[in-house]
């Protein structure tokens, strides 16, 4: 084992490098065997090892037996296989089962897609884990995207009826878009990727950042001040996000990888999203509708 190491050490092929490390684990172990055979009882030990021995060659001599003694005048035939072995690779209409084992990981989204489009080229039925999970995935993130448009069509009818105007429509939404944009943005920055457990915030931070808006709106079309952060309304949609954030952030202290990413999006989608309708907003509505200041005209003199 020590030599096989020495002529692996310093090689760049992984296939290499792992043969390297599962040598040095068993290196490891026989030497963790060997301490073990010399501490405590030595005797009872080596009842232990030569009985483990006897029935190893014990069992290395029927195999030999039955290597010499078996009827080579006919080939091997599939009948010849172990009953379950041959249940698990031919059917009943006499077709094969064949394995296909990829080279890469399939856990991850763009080597799954690459194995089984590889595959359906060969056969467009093929089956397996890959394929199923690839399938699951697939009509779980076209559902959930369904699901946001509907969301999203149903909460532009709603705000469409209270507000009565397009232009208060496209402003209500400007806050979840705008979080939505710099959502998916540090999604890439921080590499975390839409999977089955986080894509859900889709139709989510669109419910809970639409209301951002629709508040402010509200606001201005009783006060026409844009300036809405140091008044009860800012202050009232700030803790409803930080609220909102807890709720989900809660879910970032959990072992599964899924259910932590799905707090880490939903929190980071709520704080956007109140971040953009607390400052695009009503900047965007400072553009929009300019307020000129009043003047008091100073009482002139009586005698004039």
């Amino acid at each position: 084992l020590a030599l096989a190491k020495e002529e692996l050490a310093g090689n760049e092929d992984p296939d290499l490098r792992l043969l390297a490390e599962n040598l040095n684990n068993l290196s490891e172990s026989v030497m963790e065997l060997r301490v073990a055979l010399f501490r405590g009882d030595t005797d009872r030990n080596a009842r232990k090892l030569g009985a483990f021995q006897s029935a190893f060659l014990n069992d290395l001599h029927n195999t030999i037996i039955a290597l010499q003694t078996q009827d080579a005048s006919e080939t091997l035939t599939v009948d010849d296989l172990p009953p379950p072995l041959r249940n698990r690779f031919v059917g009943r209409t006499g077709r094969h089962l064949i394995q296909v084992y990829p080279r890469k990981n399939v856990w991850e989204r763009e080597p799954q897609k690459e194995f089984i489009e590889e595959l359906r080229t060969l056969d467009e039925k093929v089956t397996g884990t890959p394929v199923q999970l690839f399938e699951y995935t697939s009509l779980l993130k076209d559902a959930y995207v369904e699901a946001a448009w509907w969301a999203l069509g149903a909460i532009v009818l709603l705000v469409l009826i209270h507000f009565r105007s397009v232009s208060q429509v496209l402003l209500s939404l400007l806050p979840v878009g705008v979080g939505t944009l710099w959502m998916v943005g540090w999604m890439g920055w921080r590499d975390q990727p839409f999977n089955p457990a986080n894509i859900m915030t889709l139709p989510l931070v669109i419910g809970i950042g639409v209301t951002n808006g629709i508040h402010i709106l509200n606001r201005f079309a009783e006060e026409k001040t844009p300036s809405v952060l140091g008044r009860s309304t800012g202050k009232a949609v700030l803790v409803s996000a930080l609220t909102t954030m807890a709720g989900f952030g809660s879910l970032m202290t959990g072992e599964h990888q899924g259910i932590q990413s799905l707090g880490w999006v939903m929190s980071a989608g709520a704080a956007l999203c109140m971040i953009a309708g607390l400052t695009v907003l009503p900047a965007v509505l400072c553009l929009l509708y300019p307020t000129t200041p009043t003047t008091t005209q100073p009482a002139q003199n009586k005698e004039e």
